[in-house]
């Protein structure tokens, strides 16, 4: 006599339950590919911005912080002491402002990235050595997205 029952094929609730668990996985999978794009955002914007605060930088370490042939201290006007504020708002000549492309703008009107630096003398005690800061910010944010600081000694 032939079995009614079939041995074959999978039952409605194993089909459910393997569903469930497809459904899951593949959530997971959907919520780390929106997480690595979110980071690999996030990463672009910061090598962006250490690259314009490396430019800056290199920039100003570039000018003239010597002395003369007389023995007389010469300091790029670039090189001279900053206000203390510098670097957490717009004060001209310690800031400028870049475009989409990373090229200098004219205006903050067609900027993306705020880049500002500070130029301090490190006391008296020490009066031929300046620290150099830069820092750049996203257009409107109030914290930096990277800075970068050296120290410079004038050299005969």
């Amino acid at each position: 006599m032939p079995s009614l029952s079939s041995h074959r094929g999978f039952t409605l609730f194993e089909t459910l339950v393997a569903t469930g668990i497809l459904v899951t996985a593949l959530a997971g999978v959907a919520q780390l590919f929106v997480l690595g794009s979110q980071l690999t955002r996030q990463a672009g914007a910061s090598g962006a911005a250490l690259i314009a605060a490396q430019d800056r930088l290199e920039l100003l370490r570039g000018q003239a912080f010597t002395y003369d042939p007389s023995g007389l201290a010469v300091t790029d006007p670039a090189l001279e002491p900053s206000p203390g504020s510098s670097l957490d708002q717009d004060i001209d000549p310690y800031v400028d402002w870049l475009d989409a492309n990373g090229d200098t703008t004219g205006n903050e009107d067609d900027a993306v990235i705020s880049r500002r630096w500070r130029v301090s003398s490190l006391g008296a005690t020490t009066p031929d050595a300046i620290a150099i800061e830069v820092c750049v910010f996203r257009f409107g944010a109030r914290s930096p997205d990277a800075c970068l600081s050296t120290i410079r000694t004038r050299q005969p």
